[in-house]
């Protein structure tokens, strides 16, 4: 292998990287990504007001989406992503936050 992987697809992929090139900012980066799966971003509902959100960043998010000529204020909710990438993989959060801690 020349360099640092592109892609990571497996588990295997990621161990890998941990034994070719240590605890470095690459692989802390690698690890990031696959923790930032872990949640999503889902609608919650419809604001009449900015101001009308129910909670802060990072946990909500207001939107203003433009629909059939007019527009209209969106809230979503972070969630947990069951089918995130990190849980397809077979990590679990405390795992990946190990990694990340380390690097």
């Amino acid at each position: 292998m020349r360099g640092f992987p592109k892609v990571l697809n497996s588990r295997q992929d990621y161990e890998n990287v941990i034994n070719d090139f240590g605890y470095t900012p690459k692989v802390k980066r690698a690890y990031q990504g696959l923790l930032n799966t872990a949640k999503k971003y889902e609608f919650d509902k419809e604001l009449a007001a900015e101001s009308d959100r129910t909670g802060p960043e990072p946990e909500y998010k207001v939107m203003t989406q433009e629909e059939e000529g007019t527009e209209k204020i969106v809230q979503y909710k972070l969630v947990n992503n069951p089918d995130g990438k990190i849980f397809k993989l077979g990590f679990t959060i405390d795992e990946v936050q190990e990694v990340i801690d380390q690097c």
